[in-house]
């Protein structure tokens, strides 16, 4: 609204906040990936994206929480408010992106309802290092959502004010379960010092703010008691600056006594938009208490918006006796016209000099800096320099944020996965114990290469190769490898019988691979071992996803398994470097659906250790799997 409580559109001061929202985003997200891809170049796309857009949303709701207490403790940062709500919508698309990414990635694709995988994949509430963390972040992403899209004064008129104001009150919930959702997932499978520092720098700061605030709040709001008498002796007539007000706490309410043209009136402080300090504002030329928050306009003698608009404020009886005002503490319905109180008279002498009072009713001299209405087309200099100052500022610290959370990345694995690249193997068909295709090394000097199959996303090639066991075939397929173990997952009706030698005819490149003679596969047993690692699903591990491990990952890998695809066991040695053993029961079969709840989880496991060709297979029946208490590292 402008001074004239005109509907006004874009105006240059919002475009010019909105272009460094824009590039302050933008650049930050740049910066991350750009860190990120140059120091862990075997990250995965869906990775950076994911950290860059989300540390990105979680720093702009610290920014918009300090917005408000910032404004209190000083009212140069006010027209920072004017950019909150295009703040809180930037904030929520980037959320939003967080959490589309994370559902599409990490739920969907599999045997299950991407929304329902959120709340079921992970069930162990009763852990505090397993706690699910996923759905802390999709409650907090719902009441962003809410808040977002109700974020336009259509909803705050429908709605009706108390009821708005509610709702975007969630927002402190929304912020308390973030911050759960980073000490639940993020800080337990990255244990460097940086995230849990920043979070908790964070935290006490927005903390801190608030307090303050709220003791300069406290310091003024000094109620005044006026025992059993109708009216109370609130201020002097001289302690209110012409067109301006006192604010007084009576019954517990904070009242904005008004003085323009010889006369006094007294309103409700808490302007229906959205709770703006009317007693900051002023009586301008048209004669209506304007806000300064947004510029909504009220009559003083009623609490009454000009026509055509419909916002009305409670309105409180005055009187003027004896250069003294005052109010009667019982506030008159919402819109009462009210008759003011005239100063003059023998004990009141309308003409005496003005002066401004040492403090102001808030703590600070009304008139010590100019009045501004928000969406007007300009800042006034002064704050024009505090707000340009203030947005600098805020972009560089989250650059230097951004920049030290992907410099302190946890290491990524060497691991890789030829996304979109279709080649061509040639092999022997294994469906024991899991799908692979066995293929001769290069030379043929060495054990052959167990390649394990999965379907296309969260599936594995169970059903593919059903009944084809032993035989020779031809297939294509993409490649995920790491640490010398590779995955193939299968391009969906791409296997023929024979190899390209036996009338393949397709006149495609040569295969890779070839298949090993008859009766060349070994079994070797290694004996009975007690092993501890994690659980995981070989498909992201060794590739797909890359991490594809820790907490983080859990709910990935079971849908993962619960698609088929093989779990495996991931034993580091003391130097860090990773080995997978495939999990099967004492009797040799999948134990996919035995091990879901144990997923990325610390596990001492007991059983006899198996080599087929080049894969190590671990035999245990998954009762005899022996969680490891909280806090253990695989």
């Amino acid at each position: 609204m402008t001074l004239r409580y005109q509907a006004v559109g874009w105006n240059p001061q919002k475009t010019r906040y909105d272009r460094a929202l824009a590039l302050g985003v933008l650049g930050y997200v740049a910066l991350f990936v750009g860190v990120t891809a140059t120091l862990h170049p075997t990250a995965t796309a869906e990775t950076m994206i994911l950290r860059s857009v989300g540390t990105a949303a979680f720093l702009l709701l610290h920014v918009i929480l300090a917005i408000g207490p910032l404004c209190r403790l000083d009212r140069r940062f006010l027209p920072l408010l004017s950019n909150r709500r295009h703040l809180g919508v930037t904030m929520f698309l980037l959320a939003a992106v967080h959490g589309g990414l994370a559902i599409l990635q990490f739920h969907g694709f599999g045997d299950a309802n991407p929304f329902v995988s959120v709340f079921t994949a992970n069930t162990r509430y009763d852990s505090l290092a397993q706690f699910p963390f996923q759905p802390l972040g999709f409650v907090a992403l719902v009441i962003l959502f809410l808040m977002a899209a109700t974020s336009h004064d259509f909803w705050l008129a429908n709605l009706t004010a108390p009821v708005w104001k509610a709702l975007h009150m969630l927002v402190y919930v929304a912020y308390a379960l973030l911050v759960l959702h980073v000490a639940l997932g993020a800080m337990q499978s990255d244990t460097g010092p940086w995230i849990p520092t920043l979070t908790g720098l964070g935290a006490a700061a927005i903390l801190g703010l608030h307090l303050a605030a709220a003791a300069k709040e406290r310091r003024a709001d000094v109620p005044v008691d006026g025992g059993a008498e109708e009216f109370v002796d609130v201020c002097a007539v001289d302690d209110i600056p012409e067109r301006r007000a006192h604010v007084a706490v009576l019954a517990g309410e904070r009242v904005a006594v008004f003085r323009w043209d010889g006369k006094v009136a007294a309103v409700s402080n808490a302007c229906q938009h959205q709770n703006g300090p009317l007693g900051e504002g002023r009586i301008l030329d048209d004669g209506c208490i304007t806000c300064p928050w947004h510029g909504y306009q009220y009559r003083p003698d009623c609490g009454r918006s000009p026509e055509p608009f419909t916002e009305k404020v409670p309105t409180f009886r005055t009187a003027v006796r004896d250069g003294r005002v005052l109010v009667d503490p019982r506030p008159l319905p919402a819109g009462t016209a009210v008759e003011p109180a005239r100063i003059g008279g023998a004990d009141d002498d309308a003409t005496a000099p003005e002066h401004v009072a040492p403090a102001g009713p808030l703590g600070r001299d009304p008139d010590d800096g100019p009045f501004h209405v928000l969406y007007l087309p300009e800042d006034p200099p002064p704050l024009r320099r505090v707000t340009r100052r203030a947005a600098l500022a805020t972009v560089a610290v989250a650059w230097l944020v951004g920049l030290t959370l992907a410099s302190a990345q946890r290491p990524f694995a060497p691991a890789s996965f030829d996304f979109g690249v279709m080649r061509i193997f040639n092999g022997r068909l294994e469906e024991d114990p899991v799908p692979s295709l066995v293929m001769s090394t290069p030379r043929g000097d060495g054990p052959p290469h167990r390649l394990l199959l999965t379907s296309p996303f969260k599936w594995g090639a169970a059903a593919e190769i059903a009944g084809r066991d032993g035989e020779i075939v031809t297939l294509h397929g993409s490649l995920a490898w790491r640490d010398g173990r590779m995955l193939l997952e299968i391009a969906p009706g791409s296997i023929r019988s024979g190899s390209p030698d036996d009338g393949d005819g397709t006149g495609a490149p040569e295969p890779v691979g070839a298949p090993p003679m008859a009766g060349t596969t070994a079994v070797v047993p290694l004996g009975e071992h007690t092993l501890r690692g994690e659980i995981v699903d070989s498909k992201c591990f060794l590739g797909v996803m890359n991490p594809g491990d820790l907490k983080v990952h859990r709910a990935c890998a079971v849908r993962c398994i619960r698609g088929g695809i093989p779990p495996v066991l991931v034993v580091r040695d003391r130097r860090g470097v990773a080995s997978t053993l495939l999990l099967v029961g004492s009797d040799g079969r999948l134990v996919n659906d035995d091990v879901l709840s144990m997923i990325a989880e610390p596990l001492e496991i007991t059983g006899s250790v198996e080599r087929h060709d080049d894969l190590l297979v671990l035999r245990a029946d998954p009762e005899t799997y022996r969680r490891l208490p909280d806090g253990s590292r695989p």
